[in-house]
């Protein structure tokens, strides 16, 4: 009893104060390298990230150290250096640099754009790094890189045809930078041979449309030439070039956005062309890595939890592991790291109440050994919300799948929020919870969070995933609703105290949803579509419009306008409080302005939130902190928790 009453909820900068190991780079000795990444910034536009060493003894060493954010390791081919990325000079704008183990950082090479990915020569003497031009990154939802506390007084000046993606040869000794990629086209992923030959995902179309159009090119850097080896039908992925060279897998399947997709793995044929998809039914794979030159390792999600194992390149298949953490540096998709033919295998591993961790693959006990604590102190001695999975089915008979939180040890009716995840193409999984930490603590303040994966989710099938396609808002927003009557006839949900919120994709959810019905109390619309013209127009994602609702925005009777939140605004009667990011890209701050605009109008009572700096998640403590913070006082105000129902409040 005595321990009991030390146990406490988890706080605001608990969830805040989170680390998650990431970018796990396996040396040819097994020496581990990775990046410890902050979930906010109390210094600016740029995460802080450090660069660590596992060693084979299993001790942890940092090895870099500051309010930058240094990520993305990839070990010489003799083991002795590390080539990273850091944005040290200049916050949000990455370089590539390389280090010797235990030696000081050495800038390698200076380019007008960001650095997103680096390779190294066979003989380790040169670097091939890919450079997004200014205005073609900032996809990671950060915001464009500022140069500086004051705003630049020089014009922004752009023009159709920017915004390139490009590859570069830096030369370690002389310091020569090279321009080696094919001119006119982005190259988004790279695999390399160390010499003179690659394999890319290429579009010919620049800033962040070209991404939905990527083709497999075989790149020669000598001549600066691609040929096109595979045109998709959708998305393509998660480029894996294999040992000897001769076959590229890539991951292909419908996704809304660029680093979210999941799907079924393709093999190319780097000589020949073509893709081969011998895994029949494998649709939810995340990432996959060569064990040899005839097996991949995968890692892929499994409903509301996540599986890995191998494949064959005849078609075989074995499952090793499933469950419902998530394993996966990064809550986009799932991944694992593999060594010496898939015997090595290395994860971030996390789970409702159990914060992110770097974790070893245990072969003989089938199950994940945690290596890492660098989040003990956060979880230690604090009381999560229960979680359970939920299923439930829909108007036209297709099963939806969820989870809900609720508070621990007290029974409802609760007050019920449904939060609704971005993408569409996401899906919420076995995270710890700084991917929504809203969830975690409104449960903890007496609400009950219904967190669905509605149609247009990852973690079922093709048809899944693509159910949404030409109808946003529409059967989407029944599945969520289902999910809500569900909960109400269970006796887990109050009719009279519903609430909705989301981001993204989720906020456009909302937006729509308070336009559409008239039975949430409250709304909290994050980073929300309100106009998909003008959405359309304005985004730096414009062909994504073109797969989910169509390209016919000019017809002012199409699904643009028929769909668009901020045309039925005078239906709203639900209080709506708006939280935007100044310099969202994604979703641009004139959505949250349109959406606030309309409401307003109609007298109900609504409350827009910019935060300077921030694009499309704020990543700034204070902000992100003020928005949690907002979100929880925006329900109370509505919803109105009993004392008995939770006793955590924010602050």
């Amino acid at each position: 009893m005595a321990v009991e009453q030390h146990r406490r909820q988890p706080t605001v900068d608990d969830l805040l104060n989170v680390r998650t190991p990431t970018d796990v780079a396996i040396g040819p000795d097994g020496t581990v390298a990775f990046s410890l990444h902050a979930t906010v910034s109390d210094h600016g536009v740029s995460l802080p990230s450090d660069l660590w060493m596992l060693g084979v003894d299993g001790g942890a060493t940092r090895l870099t150290e500051g309010d930058w954010g240094d990520r993305s390791p990839v070990w010489s081919p003799d083991g002795t250096r590390l080539g990273f990325l850091s944005d040290r000079l200049l916050h949000g704008h990455h370089l590539p640099y390389t280090m010797a183990v235990g030696g000081e950082p050495e800038l390698a090479g200076t380019f007008r754009g960001s650095a997103e990915q680096l390779l190294w020569s066979s003989d380790g003497s040169r670097l091939l790094v890919l450079v997004a031009d200014p205005w073609s990154y900032g996809l990671d939802w950060s915001a464009v890189a500022v140069t500086g506390s004051e705003p630049d007084p020089d014009p922004i000046v752009r023009r159709p045809g920017d915004a390139w993606r490009r590859l570069f040869l830096v030369d370690l000794a002389s310091g020569e930078v090279d321009e080696v990629g094919p001119p006119g086209r982005s190259v988004w992923e790279v695999g390399w041979d160390g010499d003179a030959t690659g394999v890319g995902l290429v579009s010919e179309e620049s800033g962040g449309s070209g991404w939905y159009r990527c083709t497999v090119a075989r790149l020669d850097l000598g001549n600066r030439s691609a040929t096109t080896l595979y045109e998709p039908t959708w998305q393509l992925e998660g480029l894996a070039l294999a040992p000897d060279g001769s076959r590229a897998a890539i991951v292909e399947g419908y996704s809304s956005d660029h680093g979210m997709l999941s799907g079924s793995v393709k093999i190319v044929d780097v000589a020949a062309g073509g893709a081969a998809d011998p895994w029949v039914g494998l649709e939810t794979v995340g990432l996959v890595e060569w064990c040899d030159a005839a097996t991949l390792w995968y890692a892929r999600y499994d409903g509301t939890g996540t599986a890995c194992g191998r494949i064959g390149l005849d078609g075989s298949r074995e499952e090793v592991w499933a469950g419902a953490p998530f394993i996966g540096g990064d809550i986009t998709k799932p991944a694992c790291v593999v060594a010496d033919g898939g015997d090595v295998v290395y994860t971030t591993h996390q789970a409702h109440g159990i914060a992110p961790e770097l974790a070893r693959f245990d072969h003989a006990t089938r199950g994940w050994e945690r290596l890492t604590s660098f989040n003990g102190v956060i979880v230690e001695g604090t009381v999560f919300p229960d979680i359970r999975s939920l299923s439930w089915t829909a108007a036209d008979g297709l099963r939806i799948d969820g989870l809900l939180l609720t508070p621990t040890g007290v029974t409802g009716p609760f007050p019920l929020l449904a939060l609704i995840h971005g993408g569409p193409s996401w899906c919420w999984n076995g995270y710890f919870s700084d991917s929504e930490p809203n969830a975690t603590l409104l449960a903890g303040a007496g609400y009950a969070v219904l967190m669905p994966n509605p149609r247009g989710s990852n973690g079922r099938d093709h048809a899944f995933a693509q159910a949404v396609i030409d109808d946003p808002g529409g059967k989407d927003l029944g599945d969520v609703m289902a999910g809500i009557d569900l909960c109400i006839e269970r006796g887990i949900a109050d009719p009279d105290r519903l609430g909705i919120s989301g981001l993204s994709y989720g906020g456009y959810m909302t937006a729509w949803a308070v336009t559409q019905t008239d039975r949430f109390a409250a709304a909290v619309a994050n980073s929300v579509i309100a106009d998909w013209v003008s959405f359309h127009l304005t985004a730096d994602i414009a062909a994504f419009d073109d797969f989910i609702i169509g390209d016919a925005w000019a017809d002012p009777s199409g699904p643009y306008v028929r769909c668009s939140p901020v045309y039925h605004a005078a239906a709203c009667t639900t209080p709506t409080l708006i939280i935007q990011g100044a310099m969202d890209r994604c979703t641009p701050v004139g959505q949250a302005e349109e959406l606030f605009a309309a409401i307003a109008r109609t007298g109900v009572d609504t409350e827009l939130v910019v935060y300077p700096r921030e694009g499309h998640v704020p990543f700034e403590r204070a902000h992100a902190r003020d928005a949690i913070v907002r979100t929880q006082a925006w329900f109370d105000r509505y919803l109105t928790p009993r004392a008995s129902e939770g006793s955590h409040r924010s602050g």
